[in-house]
């Protein structure tokens, strides 16, 4: 961009010398040239841009179709020990995003994010054998990789819309190229839960793994962890009265075939990253050299900017709502009243509601602004959190509601990640690494804490608990966007009466020599 501005400087130089000498034609027919040739630099630049971006979403799309068709089986299949490796991949993303800044300093982006592509394959693995030890050990392998990828996540996407920016002039700000750009990835990544539930469900079709459960009076809101007190083999008579809704999925083929179909899609997504992406500089790099000098710009942002301290309340309330679906509905609801076999297909609602959602929201989100979105997003999730809440799962026979309830809260979900991505992106993108890690820790943390509580207390407290805390984090994110439009709106003023003034003052230069004749002796 540099080179392309200074030859531009230069050819306008040459341009002005040209043109004082008469040589009009010349002139003409340099600028020709020159057009092209700007035209066809800027035109290269977008699709080195756009196709960074899009290697980015396949190693997005293959990466987390195995994660999430794993982490909503995770509860069902294995039990509390499934909860615990879910609790370690949130606790690993808590301290890869303290690292995360550090790390990213010294591998740089794309070394970072192979890495985190290789600690995945790990936890896939690590499924072949659910034994407490290993399937815990590899969740907290998962969650370094988490920490790190969506850190990663985050300073390319800003990176590559700052870059977009300056060669499409058809962009007028920052944030509308985020909004779309975050649209654009998120469908992608979304799209996700399609694939992957797709998979699972299929693969436990055909291998019979179906299980309908008749003793489900304490499904839905009355859901307890203390209900679950014997484990069933997933060949079990569907006609027995039984009185949990986990499965012993240990040595059984049809779990064995999904986990390597898993596998294959993790090594596709470490082969695009290493052949595929290309490299960006970290902003890190050379700003801090010491790791306590990173650690303390990290942790400090919660201190020094009032800014941060009103947007990570919404990452951890993110990071709790996608428990509502990955483990409270898929248990309390789908699995203990339809059967395991059917979790994969209404999640595929989720899935599909949250990609179209994602690119429509994160479209439409440059014209109408963050806010009527996250009211939206606001008012129907309370909603559903209500009808969970009321729903007689018991004596209610339709099955509608098992996936009308994830494809709304898919549409909710595709407005907290491309909205609260654009926020950042928009109001921190001169320091993108350190303020993403701090996000996404606290989005880790609202996991971990939903995943602790799932263990112990019952369906309708957790209801209770998302709700208060959905209000809470809206309300300082409003906050939060009535200081943006605010400090926006003194800062053009300021830029309009600069202009004025400098107005003013080249009329006064061209009036004062008139009134005030120069002696040229």
């Amino acid at each position: 961009m540099t080179k392309i501005t200074t030859e531009m400087k230069r050819f306008d130089v040459a341009n002005v010398s040209v043109t004082s000498n008469g040589e009009d034609s010349m002139v003409d027919i340099k600028a020709a040239n020159m057009s092209k040739e700007e035209h066809k630099a800027r035109r290269n630049k977008k699709r080195q841009l756009l196709f960074n971006f899009s290697a980015l979403c396949l190693i997005w799309l293959f990466s987390f179709t195995a994660y999430s068709g794993l982490i909503n089986l995770e509860a069902s299949l294995h039990a509390d020990t499934g909860l615990y490796s879910l609790f370690a991949i949130t606790f690993g993303g808590v301290i890869a995003c303290t690292f995360a800044p550090s790390v990213i300093a010294r591998l740089g982006p794309k070394g970072s994010l192979i890495l985190a592509c290789l600690f995945q394959t790990v936890y896939v693995i690590a499924n072949y054998y659910p034994k407490a030890y290993i399937l815990i050990s590899g969740g907290a392998i998962s969650g370094l990789a988490s920490g790190l990828m969506w850190t990663v996540q985050g300073c390319y996407i800003t990176s590559i819309a700052v870059d977009y920016l300056r060669f499409d002039l058809s962009h007028t700000s920052l944030g509308s190229v985020l909004s779309k750009l975050s649209g654009l990835f998120y469908m992608a990544f979304q799209s996700t839960q399609i694939f992957g539930n797709l998979i699972s469900s299929v693969v436990f079709q055909f291998g019979e793994t179906t299980l309908k459960f008749s003793n489900n009076s304490f499904c839905g809101a009355n859901f307890c962890p203390s209900d679950m007190n014997i484990h069933v083999p997933m060949n079990h008579s569907q006609n027995t009265t039984i009185e949990t809704t986990h499965m012993d999925a240990s040595n059984h083929d049809s779990v064995n075939v999904l986990i390597s179909i898993y596998l294959a899609c993790t090594v596709v997504a470490l082969l695009i990253c290493i052949f595929g992406l290309r490299p960006i500089e970290s902003s890190m790099s050379e700003k801090y050299e010491t790791f306590k000098e990173r650690f303390a710009s990290s942790w400090g942002l919660l201190f020094k900017d009032l800014k941060v301290l009103l947007v990570v309340p919404l990452y951890f309330y993110i990071g709790m709502q996608l428990i509502v679906m990955f483990v409270q509905f898929t248990r309390s609801f789908t699995a203990c009243r339809l059967g395991v076999g059917w979790i994969g297909y209404t999640m595929l609602c989720f899935g599909a509601a949250d990609t179209v959602g994602s690119l429509v929201f994160g479209y439409i989100g440059k014209y109408t602004g963050r806010i009527p979105l996250f009211l939206l997003a606001t008012v129907l999730e309370l909603g559903l959190l209500a009808f969970m809440m009321l729903w007689d799962i018991t004596n209610d026979t339709s099955a509608i509601f098992f996936f009308l309830i994830p494809l709304a809260w898919g549409l909710c979900d595709s407005i907290w990640m491309t909205q609260s991505m654009a926020l950042v992106g928009s109001a921190f993108h001169k320091n993108p690494e350190t303020t993403f890690a701090l996000c996404i820790l606290f989005q880790a943390l609202g996991s971990a804490v939903a995943y602790i509580y799932n263990i112990y207390i019952c369906e309708y407290l957790k209801i209770y608990i998302v709700s208060i805390t959905l209000v809470i984090s809206v309300f300082l994110v409003l906050i939060l966007e009535i200081r943006i439009r605010r400090a926006d709106k003194i800062r053009k003023n300021q830029v309009k009466t600069e202009n004025v003034n400098s107005v003013k003052e080249s009329l006064l230069e061209q009036e004062i020599p008139h009134i005030y004749p120069v002696d040229k002796a």
